[in-house]
């Protein structure tokens, strides 16, 4: 089996952590989310005021910090997942990696109608729940502003051969299905 590593991308609200998660769990590798940097970021800097654009600047920082971490677990030959909105700009970073430790990537996307994931999206932006490093300010509060970052998103294209999954109704997702997908990958079938 060649080494590898699992990308999982797609549109705002998808749940990618959330099957991020589970696909981690029962491949038993670990999992790293960008967003999940960002948090730790954002809680050093003790300043819950940032604007949308000096979140966006922290988030370019947890970037570096996720590339790096994707780095070190290469050189150690480890199979990991990254999680993210990755956009086109990432494509160059990650083929430079996947060629210099020669990885294959295995592309896992979350999409779904855009108007549920919109919906969606606009619950979980406006819940306390949400970690304040995250909440986007009202950015894609409009839903011309959400698709047209949805569409940057698809332009994010590592590998030929994508996992789609569809989260419109996640009732409807079959983790099983995912997982033989995953698996006949990492199989090279």
């Amino acid at each position: 089996m060649d080494n590898y590593f699992i990308v999982i991308c797609g549109d705002l609200a998808g749940g990618k952590t959330t099957y991020g998660k589970m696909i981690a769990k029962e491949l038993e590798i670990p999992f790293f989310s960008k967003d999940e940097l960002k948090e730790i970021l954002f809680d050093s800097m003790c300043n819950n005021d940032l604007s949308y654009e000096e979140k966006r600047m922290l988030g370019a920082s947890s970037y570096s910090v996720f590339y790096n971490i994707a780095e070190q677990l290469m050189k150690a030959n480890q199979a990991f997942i990254l999680e993210s909105n990755f956009v086109k700009e990432a494509i160059e970073v990650l083929n430079n990696l996947t060629n210099k430790y020669n990885y294959k990537c295995i592309t896992i996307r979350f999409e779904g109608d855009l108007k549920t994931l919109h919906q969606r999206f606009l619950k979980r932006e406006y819940s306390e729940e949400r970690h304040q490093g995250l909440v986007s300010n009202g950015t894609f509060d409009d839903f011309e502003e959400y698709v047209k970052y949805s569409n940057k998103l698809k332009e994010f294209k590592i590998d030929k051969d994508e996992i789609i999954v569809d989260t419109t109704d996640f009732s409807k997702v079959n983790i099983e299905d995912i997982m033989s997908k995953i698996n006949k990958r990492i199989l090279g079938e």
